[in-house]
């Protein structure tokens, strides 16, 4: 064998020149450590597609198919701190972001977000740091090809928007990824209401049916089905003649809403059989609003040629036709406002509550 450097022959066998020195063959080198704190490299056992591990503060980072992947992603981190929940699934950072926030939520809320969690099934194991905009997007383009609504979509964009909001606060995440997916364009929906021949047919009809005397107050008052199954005797006030209730917003709380001389006697009907705290506790019918609208609403209006596969009339459909009316017949926006809980008045407009109540009142006798 020659020399690679004197070019003198050498034995087969020589490592090193015994004439000029040079080492000869190749050599183990050792990796140059790391510095402290900066995490490390290592090649994890058996035959694996992604061999290279990487470690940092102890905890775990994640498999790479090549040293030169893991050394890249380890730099990426060095000005991140690292804890164990950079290895958070999808699902641990929903339950940490569930034990924050649902005690404050109201029981709408959590459903709500419950219904939104159940359409993120197929990737609630994925690691979050691995989660993009893209994986989401599949989910949102799902509900699309179903006909779901832009409304419902924005369900799923703003719970994966708080769970990256947690991601972030974590060091999990660097950014808000829900930020950027597409939803569908909004539709103007066609809005059904109930019109005048139906409306007399619910008061013919209510003469002999508590159902359709309170479809006719919910008509008459333009209250959501909850907030009137769900209002206080405290809350009907004869004397003067008002509604005190509502709910879900800041606007909708508490809001006056006159007693429409058509639906009087349905109130002091109803009042005197009221032997709980609920208005409709002498109400013989179901109280709660899932099974009002299933076993007593919609078979009402299906028994009286109202509701048909083209005309669905949900109990919304009660809150449009309140709205309708009154707009047709020249309740004054502000007003209109005011009763349906949309507007919010400022502190000396809530101060002088019983001139309120009168401009409502006058504006209320414009309905028929």
């Amino acid at each position: 064998m020659e020399c690679l450097k004197c070019h003198k022959s050498i034995p087969d066998d020589a490592i090193v020149c015994c004439y000029c020195g040079k080492r000869l063959g190749t050599q183990n080198r050792k990796a140059k450590k790391r510095p402290n704190g900066t995490g490390c490299i290592y090649k994890l056992g058996g035959n694996r597609v992604k061999p290279w591990g990487i470690k940092k503060n102890g905890t775990f980072l994640g498999a790479y198919s090549t040293k030169a992947m893991a050394i890249e992603t380890l730099e990426k981190l060095q000005k991140k701190p690292v804890s164990e929940a950079y290895n958070f699934t999808l699902e641990e950072v929903r339950e940490l972001w569930k034990k924050e926030h649902y005690p404050v939520l109201s029981e709408k809320g959590r459903e709500s977000y419950d219904l939104a969690w159940s359409l993120f099934e197929p990737i609630k194991e994925n690691k979050m740091r691995d989660i993009r905009t893209e994986d989401v997007q599949k989910l949102v383009d799902v509900q699309v090809s179903k006909g779901r609504s832009r409304s419902q979509c924005e369900k799923i964009r703003g719970l994966y928007s708080q769970l990256c909001k947690v991601a972030m606060r974590e060091d999990i995440l660097d950014k808000n990824y829900a930020l950027f997916l597409r939803l569908p364009k909004s539709k103007r929906p066609d809005r059904l209401v109930f019109t005048e021949k139906e409306i007399k047919m619910l008061k013919v009809d209510a003469k002999t049916n508590d159902t359709s005397k309170i479809i006719l107050m919910l008509i008459y008052t333009g209250f959501r089905i909850n907030e009137l199954l769900q209002l206080p005797k405290a809350g009907v006030n004869l004397e003067k003649g008002i509604f005190t209730g509502g709910e879900k917003t800041e606007a909708g709380k508490n809001r006056v809403v006159p007693i429409h001389p058509e639906i009087l006697a349905y109130v002091q009907e109803f009042m005197r059989e009221a032997k709980e705290d609920l208005f409709l506790s002498g109400y013989a019918g179901n109280k709660d609003d899932h099974n009002f609208r299933s076993r007593e609403y919609y078979p009402t209006l299906e028994r009286l040629g109202i509701r048909s596969e083209d005309r669905p009339m949900k109990p919304h459909t009660c809150r449009y036709t309140f709205a309708t009316r009154g707009a047709k017949s020249g309740v004054s926006q502000e007003a209109l406002q005011k009763l349906m809980g949309h507007a919010k008045y400022d502190t000396t407009t809530d101060f002088y509550i019983q001139d309120d109540v009168d401009m409502l009142k006058k504006e209320m006798k414009k309905l028929k």
